[in-house]
């Protein structure tokens, strides 16, 4: 079964575009001053759900400000998880869900 997936997901009140391309040595990146996830269409589906997750969470620290720190700190890193990325994983989850029904 080929899985229908949306071509945006919504992250911290920002659409970022889903694309899946050939990639050569990577399975996916996250594009931040395009706001683009990118994930190798040769990846079977459940390897691209997990490689859409991390990109996901990348775009979160990115569009939360908390990937250009120059150091980590817990706190911020779980608060945007909890406040930026869960919800927008949540979403990304239930669209994908309905479109495959």
């Amino acid at each position: 079964m080929n899985t229908r997936w949306p071509k945006t997901i919504p992250v911290a009140g920002r659409r970022v575009r889903l694309i899946f391309i050939e990639l050569d040595e990577t399975y996916g990146q996250y594009k931040h001053d395009q706001k683009i996830i990118e994930i190798n269409k040769a990846i079977p589906d459940g390897d691209k759900l997990i490689t859409i997750r991390h990109e996901l969470m990348e775009a979160s620290l990115l569009l939360s400000g908390v990937g250009f720190s120059e150091r980590y700190e817990q706190e911020p890193i779980v608060r945007c998880m909890e406040e930026i990325f869960f919800p927008a994983w949540d979403a990304f989850l239930k669209r994908i869900t309905k479109a495959n029904v």
